[in-house]
């Protein structure tokens, strides 16, 4: 049997990703956000296109571009403290300041998921 010292291979430690509630811990670099939800016109269709010229996606969010930069990615933390990571590619008249707005393609997951507050921690 072989010992680990003597092994021809350096020992690496088995690093794992940090749990979303870990990453959520580190609160210098989350911001509060409110988030509302939007649809594509009438609550379907698709090949939508955003602001950024991107089609639209599940993982869309339209943003104020002077607060989240168009093209970013963020790590959107809820309030039951689940992280979902989007790409800020879209805008809209009423999205200023620290608001976002999350695209969905149900038109009652919208109406469900109404206002909520958010943290948001921008990815770049």
């Amino acid at each position: 049997m072989t010992s680990r010292s003597s092994s021809p291979f350096p020992v690496i430690p088995n690093i794992q990703a940090q749990s979303s509630n870990t990453r959520a811990a580190d609160t210098t670099n989350w911001q509060d956000f409110t988030a509302t939800w939007y649809t594509p016109s009438q609550g379907t269709g698709s090949g939508l296109i955003t602001a950024s010229g991107a089609p639209v996606a599940s993982d869309v969010i339209a943003v104020d571009p002077t607060v989240i930069p168009l093209g970013s990615r963020v790590e959107v933390q809820f309030p039951n403290d689940h992280i979902e990571i989007k790409r800020a590619l879209d805008t809209g008249g009423a999205i200023k300041g620290n608001h976002i707005d999350v695209f969905c393609w149900s038109n009652n997951e919208a109406i469900q998921n109404g206002r909520e507050q958010v943290k948001v921690h921008i990815l770049g």
